[in-house]
């Protein structure tokens, strides 16, 4: 029969064990961080001018490119996207979806904040955003991305090209 002193000890036991097993799991669960570029073309692009000051206009569209990592990941991306504009400048809210060589994928959503470049034409792009869900090998996925970039030609309206040089931290839980 066991004692009260023996129970305890038994307690403790198992939870020196789950605290152990816990810490062991949570170690395991490892953070990355990669320095890409995209690259890619505007497609669709629907702009309707607000009618309150000059140039202020707001818009949906949709944009595709190409990611180019430093780890060797290299993948295709398709990004949603809504501006509130005025010559240029402004914020742009957008969904980022990258599909990799393998078949696994992310989405993440963020924040674009659009300032016109001195030629008055050309927009340069700082953005920041969080990871919101993953397929594959990224189940689970949890992080964030920031960076810069620029439209190469002039705004509004499709068939602009553009770059972005983002540094993007994620991690994944262990398996």
């Amino acid at each position: 029969m066991a004692t009260k002193k023996s129970i305890w000890i038994l307690i403790g036991l198992v939870a020196i064990m789950a605290w152990t097993l816990g810490s062991a799991t949570q170690a395991s669960a490892k953070t990355y961080t990669m320095k890409c570029r995209e690259t890619g073309q505007q497609g669709k692009v629907n702009v309707i001018e607000v009618g309150d000051v000059p140039g202020h206009i707001v818009a949906v569209g949709e944009q595709t490119g190409v990611l180019s990592c430093d780890d060797g990941s290299i993948a295709t991306t398709s990004t949603k996207f809504m501006t509130d504009q005025t010559k240029g400048s402004g914020k742009a809210y957008y969904y980022w979806m990258v599909t990799y060589e393998d078949g696994s994928t992310t989405c993440s959503k963020g924040i674009n904040t659009l300032t016109t470049n001195p030629d008055g034409k050309t927009v340069k792009w700082e953005f920041t955003g969080e990871y919101i869900m993953g397929t594959g090998r990224f189940q689970g996925i949890q992080g964030s991305a920031s960076g810069a970039g620029k439209r190469l030609t002039p705004t509004p309206g499709p068939g602009a090209q553009f770059y972005y040089d983002s540094t993007i931290t994620y991690t994944l839980p262990s398996k």
